[in-house]
Parts: structure tokens; C-alpha cells; sequence
């Protein structure tokens, strides 16, 4: 009889899901378990008590190490997670100790078998309390979501299917490793949430952590008794799921398009969620699946084999698994050369600002003489400009990128539309190419586009500029654009629709942007969520978002004497977390952002830690780390 399930109350809310379920199951089957949080398993029978997630619960339990292997050894223990992880090496010393290892996903368990464990197959089910279809046909608002941790393969796969997801209702969430998703960060959806949200979304993209072909049960799961049909990788263990009948399988290049091949066939689609919601209803019922496998493993004997290898899990651990590798990297000493490489970056930076100052002062005096004052401007203005009356404001920062200015504005007017008035202010920074001239022939042959051109006689740095043109807007959003950057067509409508049923403390919002080169799709950046706990480790949102007006003004602006160049925008959201304000991440594609090796940023790049320490210094209030 199970008596008590375990689970940490600090660790990843998934986990405290995959253990109310299971009770939840077992209840169903005579079984009367309690989730526990805040003691260690003991008394007589380990099978009475099951530990779901031990990397979580036992690593973040306060107690001493003897402590918590004592415990273990008093419980059954739950894998949920993969090989080669370090999540995987925390977790296996407390499987080796525990009498019995239950998994949930047949790759991990055929590694707890070859390292001897009694371990057996936990297959993740279905319970009602996840269910929120009534396997009706009502339309649904969601065409596309993926939910999933951030790794740099999932980053790679959305940038580049970025061409065919962008134009549909997607909801593309990714959440950071940098602490458990406990369920408390903005915009991240768990529980009864999820559920409905899976309820309203038509398919769902499973998309591999990394290049280990490890079905996410739990994910799956979630969509399938919802009516959401998945669209997955190829996978180890799908079973009794039915490629093409419960499920649309296939490759990483391809899986988008197939995706949004199925959006196009309702039926079809309707057809395979209600075969995958049938299946999940009756051959995975939740707590049928864990009184079979307790009784596999209770049969099979206590914990000698367990036991026998525990030495081996602990050299797993220590020497050949992930953590491990970490612990070597870490004990080697590197200083000196790390000492020497902070050194010589300082001296470069400082060299290059220098200079960079001297040549502005330099055109500062030239244009005072030429025109009467330092900061003058020439405005050049299209027709349509003084006649519309803009809802949203796009400001494009140039210097010396006449070859992307063109796509770039081409881009504006492709986000332009009847239900949104949009105006493009450029400020040309002193541009010493052609780079206005440029402009001004794109003007001349589209003079239906309203456009403004801001020419500043004397350059000022790209805070001054974007300040430039944020002064000069007309609209109550304005968005930064970067003229080799580029906006999908829906970019603006989005954001702007999203900030038109915001609260006031939304300051600004943003989506997500496809990043390219040369090459083509190398991933994705302001594809988080608004996280000031994670703002403080390094940026993570590009300045291409969309923001209030009035609220960036009550803020300040870009900062233009920051000394750190290309790290205003940076500052600006830090800012905004230090004044209690914030920006939403809106999960649709809505750009694409270009990587050039040869931006100046790179420059003030290479002395990271004197620029982190002036913006610590500039906001006291932010919760830095130490």
C-alpha cells in the first residue's frame, strides 16, 4: 500500500505535477497516498513511499548527506530525467540506494538496467483532473505552442522554421535553467493553465533537448488529453502511440512544415486528437500503469543489486558523468591568464573610447561652426508624413548600413496595415558613406510611406540617436528597429495589440526574434520572459521592442554617457526592473535579428567585468549576484 509521495516543494513545479497525478492514480486503485514535502521517507516498508524526482528532493532536502541516503534507501525513487544530463548523475546515487528505481521513459531506464539497478518502467498516464476537452469541435484560438526549457537545439529549430511560423497564432514559450520553474515567474503556465491553454491549441511541437531521441512523456501527455495533437520529433518509446493515428512524427528539418500542413486539414487534425485522447484515456490510466510497475519491481526483490552497485553510480558521478566534467573544469586553475586577458581588455577598451571621443568632439566643432549649434539636424520628410496620424512610431538608428536600410524599411511597410497608422523616423548619425543618400532615394520612390530623415550634422553614438528619434515620435508606441534588423509583417500588430490590453506597469513588449547571418537561421534572442533575476546574469531582450511613450520618457531614455558602448538598451531594461516596471514577452516570431561579427559593440564586449560593475553601480536596487 503506498502510503506517502514525495516530492520537494523548491524544485520544478512539473515535478510536484507528476507526483499529484500519480497519487492521484493510485487513489483511484485503492491506494490512500498523501503528497509530503517536508520530511524524509521512513518506517518499515520502502514500497509505502515513493520519491518522485530524488535530484530534486533529496538534493535540496536540509539535511546531511548520511542523512538523505539513509531516506533513500527507505523509498522507492522516480527518475525523471535523461542520460547524460547532471540532473541525471545527482539523481543516481540515491537510485543505487533506494530498493527499487522507477522511470519514466524507457531510454533512462535501459541505463539504470545496465548499471544493475532493480528498476522497472513508470510509464507517465492520464488522470482526470488533467482533462479540460470535452472532445467537442470548438475552434480553437491556438494554432501553434511549444512549451519547453531553453537548450540551443530548440532555440535553432524555432529561428529556423521562423518563415512558416511566424503569420499563425502561436504561443512559443521557453523558460531558463537558472533556477526551478517553480511556477511563480511571469507568462510560465502550469497546472489548470496549462490545461486550458493546451485546450484551446490545435498542435503542439515536441522538440528534443539535444540530439538524444528522449520522448517527453510528460509534455505529450499534457496535449493529448487535451486534444491538442503533437507534432514530434522521432522518437525512442512512443508506444502504444501510433505514428500518423495518434501523433505526427518526423524530422528536425521538416517537423514545421508538417506542423502547419496538419493546421491546414481540421478534420484530419480533429480526427488524430480524438484517437490520441481515446488511447490516453483508457491504455494510460495513470494509476493502472503504477500499480503495475510497483508490483514489477516488488517482485523482482529488495535493494541487493542496488546495493552492488552503488560504488559504480558514485564514480559515475564524480568522474565520468556531467558533474563530474564540471568539477574538473573548475579545479583547474586559470588564473593568471584570466588576469592577464581582463588586463590588456581594459587597456583596448579604453584606447577605443578614447578615440571614438576625440572624433566626436572633433564633428561637434565642425557642425557648431557650419550650421550654429553641435546638435543640428536637416529633416527631409515624405508626402505621406504629414498627413498621417500614427498609431505606433518605428525609430531606425543609422551609421554607415546603406546596404540593409532598404529591407529594413521595405520590412516596415510590409508591418504596416488599414488597422495600424505606422511612421518611420530615421536619424542618420553623421553617416560618413551614403548611407542617407540611401534613404532618400528609397523616400523618392515611396512617397506614399511615411518617413521622416533625421540628419545630424555632428555623430552623437547610438543612444544619442535613438534618443533623436524617440523625441521626434509621433505615435503613443514607439519601436526600435535597427537598420540591418528586419520586422515580420505581423511584428507590429502584435505588440501593440498586446500593449493595448496591458496594465499601466507594462512598460513594453516584445516577441520573438529569429537571429541570421550569412549562412542563414542560427537561432533565437528575446525569447524569455521578463525575469529581473535573471536580467541581473547578462541581457537577454534586444532593443527591438515596442514601448509606451510616455513611460520611456518617465524613465529617461537611452543613456548616453553609460561609457559602455552598444550596452544602452541593456541598461534601459535594467532600469525598468529597478523602477517596479516591466516588459511582456509576446510569444510570436516578430523579426529577425542579424549577427555581424564586426559590430563595434564587440569591442567594449571584450572587458565584460568593468561593465558590469559600473551597472551595478548605476542600479543598487537590482537584486545582483555575488
Amino acid at each position: 500500500m503506498v502510503e506517502a509521495v514525495f516530492v520537494s516543494p523548491l524544485g520544478n513545479v512539473f515535478m510536484r505535477e507528476i507526483a499529484e497525478h500519480i497519487a492521484e492514480g493510485l487513489r483511484a486503485h485503492g491506494h490512500h497516498p498523501t503528497i509530503v514535502t517536508d520530511e524524509l521517507p521512513g518506517g518499515t516498508d520502502p514500497f509505502a513511499n515513493l520519491v518522485v524526482a530524488p535530484h530534486e528532493f533529496f538534493g535540496l532536502f536540509p539535511a546531511t548527506p548520511a542523512e538523505r541516503m539513509k531516506a533513500a534507501a527507505q523509498a522507492v525513487s522516480i527518475n525523471t530525467e535523461q542520460p547524460g544530463t547532471p540532473f541525471f548523475d545527482v539523481a543516481l546515487p540515491y537510485l543505487c540506494e533506494s530498493p527499487a528505481a522507477l522511470d519514466i521513459n524507457p531510454l533512462a531506464l535501459a541505463e539504470l538496467q545496465r548499471l544493475g539497478l532493480n528498476a522497472a518502467h513508470l510509464p507517465l498516464g492520464v488522470v482526470p483532473s488533467m482533462c479540460h476537452w470535452d472532445g467537442g469541435d470548438t475552434p480553437r484560438s491556438i494554432d501553434l505552442a511549444l512549451l519547453a526549457g531553453r537548450t540551443p537545439r530548440r532555440e535553432l529549430f524555432v529561428g529556423g522554421a521562423a518563415s512558416v511560423l511566424w503569420e499563425w497564432n502561436t504561443d512559443l514559450r521557453f523558460f531558463s535553467w537558472h533556477k526551478p520553474a517553480t511556477g511563480d515567474r511571469p507568462q510560465f503556465v502550469h497546472g489548470d493553465e496549462k490545461y486550458r491553454r493546451l485546450a484551446d491549441t490545435r498542435v503542439l511541437l515536441n522538440v528534443h533537448r539535444d540530439e538524444v531521441l528522449y520522448f517527453e512523456w510528460a509534455r505529450v501527455l499534457d496535449a493529448l488529453a487535451n486534444g491538442c495533437v503533437v507534432a514530434t520529433e522521432h522518437s525512442v518509446g512512443i508506444g502504444p502511440l501510433v505514428p500518423g493515428e495518434h501523433l505526427l512524427v518526423a524530422g528536425f528539418d521538416d517537423l514545421a512544415e508538417r506542423a502547419v500542413a496538419l493546421l491546414f486539414d481540421e478534420p484530419r487534425r480533429l480526427e488524430m486528437a480524438r484517437a490520441a485522447r481515446h488511447l490516453a484515456t483508457t491504455q494510460l490510466d495513470q494509476g493502472v500503469l503504477a500499480v503495475q510497475a510497483l508490483e514489477q519491481v516488488r517482485s523482482a526483490g529488495g535493494g541487493t543489486a542496488a546495493r552492488r552497485h552503488r560504488s559504480t553510480a558514485r564514480t559515475h558521478a564524480a568522474g565520468d558523468g556531467v558533474v563530474g566534467k564540471v568539477r574538473r573544469l573548475l579545479a583547474e586553475d586559470d588564473t593568471p591568464r584570466r588576469e592577464l586577458l581582463v588586463e590588456n581588455a581594459a587597456v583596448l577598451k579604453r584606447a577605443w573610447l578614447g578615440q571614438l571621443g576625440t572624433v566626436r568632439a572633433l564633428e561637434r566643432a565642425a557642425a557648431a561652426l557650419q550650421h550654429g549649434a553641435a546638435d543640428h539636424v536637416d529633416r527631409h520628410s515624405t508626402a505621406a508624413y504629414t498627413a498621417t496620424t500614427p498609431d505606433v512610431t518605428v525609430v531606425v538608428p543609422l551609421y554607415q548600413q546603406g546596404d540593409y536600410i532598404g529591407d529594413a524599411l521595405a520590412s516596415v511597410a510590409a508591418a504596416s496595415g488599414s488597422r495600424l497608422a505606422v511612421e518611420t523616423v530615421i536619424v542618420d548619425d553623421h553617416s560618413p558613406d551614403d548611407s542617407a543618400e540611401v534613404v532618400l532615394a528609397y523616400m523618392a520612390a515611396n512617397p506614399w510611406q511615411p518617413i521622416t530623415l533625421l540628419r545630424r550634422a555632428a555623430n552623437g553614438g547610438l543612444p544619442v540617436a535613438r534618443n533623436t528619434g524617440f523625441a521626434a515620435a509621433r505615435g503613443r508606441y514607439v519601436f526600435a528597429l535597427d537598420a540591418d534588423n528586419l520586422l515580420r509583417p505581423n511584428g507590429l500588430r502584435v505588440l501593440a495589440a498586446h500593449l493595448d490590453a496591458a496594465p499601466a506597469e507594462v512598460v513594453a513588449a516584445y516577441g520573438l526574434l529569429e537571429r541570421f547571418d550569412e549562412t542563414g537561421p542560427v537561432g533565437l534572442t528575446s525569447h524569455l520572459p521578463w525575469d529581473p533575476d535573471l536580467l541581473v546574469h547578462g541581457a537577454f531582450i534586444d532593443a527591438m521592442a515596442m514601448w509606451r511613450k510616455d513611460a520611456w520618457e518617465a524613465l529617461g531614455g537611452y543613456a548616453d554617457d553609460l561609457g559602455i558602448y552598444g550596452w544602452e538598451d541593456y541598461d534601459l531594461w535594467l532600469t525598468t526592473a529597478e523602477h517596479g516596471s516591466r516588459a511582456d514577452l509576446v510569444p510570436r516570431l516578430v523579426g529577425r535579428y542579424r549577427e555581424q561579427g564586426g559590430s563595434m559593440r564587440k569591442v567594449s564586449d571584450v572587458d565584460m567585468a568593468s561593465n558590469f560593475e559600473r551597472l551595478r553601480l548605476r542600479h543598487p536596487r537590482l537584486a545582483w549576484p555575488s
